[in-house]
């Protein structure tokens, strides 16, 4: 499933170098496991928090760091939209997992991190990281919405990190720390178990063996995780007597049999001589699920190329009320990526080869990151969305309804993308290029 995200560029790939076991280099291995769905939602003007004002006193807010999540989404997408067809990611728990990181990198390992992940320093991002995670949060007190997110260290035991960087990680990440030991292969066969079992009990059970064997080794001497659930119910649900299977244009050579859900309301849409686009609310209306479907059957391609952060918030500007008879398939999609190369090749390089410099973890340089692990979940239903994982949407002038409905017919592969408008931050990218 891919995504919507055409940065102008692409970073050349860098080569990694790989750990010489004679060498006395530690390993870092930051793991991300995440269950996530589409959403968007009706961009409503919300009044900052007395709490994020204060941040935004001191330079840097919640809403920045969303911007910033989205930008890196963009970049991300583009590196990882030649992987496969079908994508889904959580940009959003990436970041977070980078963001522990970066709070141990010094010098020139932190300059590129912050230029990839487009961080401030961090002394500013960590209390921004703290309020975006609440912000989204709050959606779990709201009538149709089950949203968690959580946070942990695996810590080698009797290693020395620096007290100032756990303290940190604890106070602005909520991340619990947990002491193991990595250096014996049975310890370290049970200790891969209890991670995956964390990951697969905050991701609703969507999220299961995101470590697989052989993964950590005696090196290893720090886990970082983040688990995120989302399950959401749709403002207007399908009518399941109404699901019929019908044909989905795979390519211009090859169609299969889906079944699509259909729903006939006023919602917002747009259109222009390349794409029709189309919002679904979840039924706190923070949240919503927006779909960008090109006119033809191969347009994917050409949009996931050219679709930048830019273009897509004019999209989302022009957005206009319009009865839309809608037709979508059902869809579950479950992916799983090793982000080295691909964050590699974007300009952070250092923190995964032997120059890195994450001093500010232990006091020395003997720590790099092994290895990014990122897996996710979606299943896309009638009654709403499930998924283990959201830009600031803004809504065009309503338009005059038309006589006839819309005819919005996901037929052919497109982009979707998850959105919590309160917070302005995309929880998820994704492209279904073929339904399963």
């Amino acid at each position: 499933m891919n995504v919507v995200s055409p940065a102008r560029f692409f970073c050349k790939l860098q080569t990694v170098h790989q750990t010489s076991t004679s060498m006395k280099q530690y390993l870092i291995i930051v793991c991300l496991g995440i269950c996530i769905i589409p959403v968007l939602s009706n961009c409503k003007s919300q009044k900052k928090s007395t709490e994020e004002a204060s941040y935004t006193a001191s330079g840097y807010s919640s809403t920045s760091l969303a911007e910033a999540s989205n930008q890196f989404a963009i970049d991300l997408f583009r590196q990882l939209q030649e992987n496969s067809d079908n994508l889904v990611f959580s940009p959003y728990s990436i970041s977070t997992v980078l963001a522990m990181t970066y709070s141990g990198a010094e010098g020139r390992t932190a300059e590129q991190m912050r230029e990839v992940l487009y961080f401030p320093d961090a002394s500013q991002l960590n209390p921004a990281e703290k309020e975006l995670n609440d912000r989204i949060l709050s959606n779990d007190t709201l009538e149709g919405t089950e949203i968690s997110l959580a946070n942990a260290i695996w810590a080698q035991e009797n290693f020395e990190f620096l007290p100032e960087y756990i303290e940190n990680i604890q106070n602005w990440y909520n991340a619990p720390i947990t002491g193991m030991d990595f250096t014996q292969e049975v310890s370290r066969e049970e200790n891969r178990i209890k991670i995956n079992l964390w990951v697969e009990e905050n991701t609703g059970h969507k999220i299961k063996d995101l470590i697989a064997e052989g993964v950590l080794n005696a090196n290893t001497r720090m886990v970082l995780t983040n688990a995120m659930y989302f399950n959401g119910n749709w403002m207007w649900p399908f009518d399941k007597h109404m699901t019929a299977s019908s044909i989905f244009h795979v390519s211009s050579k090859e169609s299969i049999m889906t079944d699509f859900m259909h729903l006939t309301r006023t919602l917002y849409y747009y259109e222009d001589d390349e794409v029709q686009a189309l919002r679904l609310p979840y039924r706190n209306e923070r949240i919503s699920m927006m779909i960008i479907l090109p006119k033809s059957i191969m347009g994917w391609k050409l949009i996931s190329r050219v679709l930048d952060y830019e273009r897509l918030s004019l999209v989302e500007a022009q957005l206009n009320q319009v009865e839309v008879n809608v037709s979508l398939p059902k869809f579950t999609s479950e992916l799983q990526f090793n982000l080295r190369n691909e964050l590699s090749g974007m300009g952070m390089d250092l923190a995964f080869s032997r120059a890195a410099d994450f001093s500010g973890m232990s006091g020395d340089k003997s720590l790099y990151i092994d290895e990014v692990i990122h897996k996710a979940f979606i299943e896309v239903s009638e009654s709403g969305t499930k998924a283990a994982a959201a830009t600031s949407a803004l809504i065009g002038l309503k338009s005059a309804l038309s006589k006839d409905p819309v005819r919005f017919n996901a037929d052919h592969p497109f982009l979707y993308l998850i959105k919590d408008h309160q917070t302005g931050c995309i929880i998820f990218l994704g492209r279904l290029v073929k339904p399963s």
